[in-house]
């Protein structure tokens, strides 16, 4: 560094953040966008450097067993980071879930609606639309018993109903 800060620096070097409390160099004295930027530019290596700095001197420096690559364990961070956005408010409760507290009302717990079907691997609805209960409906084959099927020709019990005649 070239000037002495009349104040230090602080450092959090588990977030690698270096804050510089003091104030920038007037940039009213500069006439064009250049001079501007390189009185910026300036700052900002400064601070850099001293990041760099501290870091070397203060991490402890080891090789990477891997590919022999060098590497600084950080220590843990000493900022708590703000929030982007504020701590969400609790929800206040609707008269029904104040009601039914007040009562001692609790909730039926609901059975599972899927099982997990092994012929498709995969886990399906118990009931309804390609429900497990619908295993055979789409079969284009379907085997039929051959002892029901001529106990229902010869009309004796078993086998297919006849409909019933109106008197």
């Amino acid at each position: 560094m070239t000037d002495a800060k009349p104040q230090p620096y602080t450092y959090d070097l588990g977030h690698l953040m270096c804050n510089d409390p003091n104030p920038l160099p007037s940039l009213k004295s500069a006439t064009t966008d250049a001079e501007k930027e390189a009185i910026l530019a300036k700052t900002a290596q400064e601070c850099a450097q001293a990041l760099i700095n501290q870091l070397l001197s203060c991490c402890p420096i080891s090789r990477s067993q891997d590919d022999g690559a060098l590497q600084i364990a950080l220590p843990a961070p000493e900022m708590q980071l703000p929030r982007e956005k504020p701590v969400p408010t609790e929800k206040q409760k609707t008269k029904w879930e104040k009601f039914a507290e007040k009562k001692g009302i609790k909730g039926k717990k609901k059975e599972g609606k899927l099982v997990y079907d092994e012929a498709k691997g995969d886990w399906v609805p118990k009931y309804g639309y390609k429900g497990k209960n619908t295993d055979g409906d789409g079969d284009w084959l379907v085997e039929v018993d051959e002892k029901a099927d001529k106990e229902g020709e010869d009309g004796e019990k078993g086998g297919r109903k006849k409909a019933k005649k109106a008197r």
